[in-house]
């Protein structure tokens, strides 16, 4: 019995960069053949941090940090039925062609260039099927979303932790709420806090909705002040601002989970979004001028007039 012998060769930068372009591919590769039948290696180019909800360490039948030369020496008496370099770096390249395999395949960086992806998970989606086509001979690829390590039992003490949180306000479980979740990761301009403000401005009015808003570690600054000096100023029964520092990966997954729309700026709950087909409006630039900020009113006010509880 033969083992497919599979080396792959990755660049990561957490939290995110990389990790989604892998993830496809690994689930491409399990598709296509018995996950018994597979030994894959890695070799990880930047990074040992490998907490990411995108990746699993059980993937891999042995996981290979930037070597040095001897590492890249003895890895010339060692043939794989397939090496897969995804990455650009001088030292992938290098990695790649010094590999033996009766099949290898690189992603070229002219490629690359010609993919007008506007965030990491639609680049690396494209760059996905383009080597999942080439593997496999096939001219049509149709790719699965990647999957997702997210621990259920974290996930639902993270509910009914917020439950309990919310009860003892005298509000109704997340579950039965109909809100807008706000995710700021990182220090916005004072011209996006503008905006911002009148993003929850424009969910307040309507009534019966509620906003929930969380910053990450990023916002700590007179920014973060100001934003919440002025939504203090216009206090609302229905702006939670008591869950502004929970910005533990699962209470955000919760709240995006749940909610009628995320609004936020950061790319990693955006592709764990989009991961799992949920309305999320993406703040990509740092500053919204007036005629972006129209056009995110216009899909709140889309998403709130389509909305019906279940």
């Amino acid at each position: 019995f033969h083992f497919l012998k599979i080396l792959i060769i990755q660049r990561v930068n957490p939290p995110l960069q990389g990790f989604i372009l892998l993830n496809l591919i690994y689930n491409q590769l399990v598709k296509s053949h018995s996950k018994e039948d597979l030994e894959i290696d890695l070799m990880l180019e930047n990074s040992k941090d490998l907490s990411n909800v995108f990746f699993q360490n059980k993937w891999f039948n042995s996981i290979h940090f930037t070597a040095g030369l001897k590492d890249l020496w003895d890895r010339k008496n060692i043939t794989y039925d397939l090496v897969i370099n995804l990455a650009q770096s001088p030292f992938s390249v290098l990695y790649y062609y010094i590999s033996k395999g009766r099949n290898k395949q690189t992603l070229h960086w002219l490629s690359r260039k010609k993919i007008t992806a506007t965030n990491d998970y639609d680049l690396e989606s494209v760059l996905a099927k383009r080597m999942i086509k080439k593997i496999s001979d096939k001219d049509l690829v149709d790719i699965d979303a990647p999957t997702l390590n997210i621990e259920k039992e974290k996930l639902d003490n993270t509910e009914k932790l917020i439950d309990w949180l919310l009860r003892s306000e005298n509000k109704k479980p997340l579950s039965y709420s109909d809100y807008v979740f706000i995710y700021l990761k990182d220090n916005q301009e004072l011209q996006t806090i503008a905006a911002i403000i009148k993003m929850i401005d424009t969910v307040l009015n309507q009534k019966k909705f509620k906003v929930i808003l969380v910053l990450g570690k990023g916002v700590k600054s007179t920014d973060d002040k100001s934003l919440i000096k002025s939504l203090k100023k216009n206090e609302h029964k229905n702006l939670l601002l008591n869950f502004k520092d929970y910005n533990d990966l699962y209470y955000l997954i919760k709240f995006a989970e749940k909610t009628i729309l995320s609004i936020t700026d950061s790319s990693y709950l955006n592709s764990i979004g989009e991961a799992k087909k949920w309305r999320i409006l993406y703040m990509e630039k740092k500053t919204l001028n007036k005629s972006e900020t129209n056009r995110a009113i216009e899909r709140i006010n889309y998403h709130l007039k389509n909305f019906s509880p279940l």
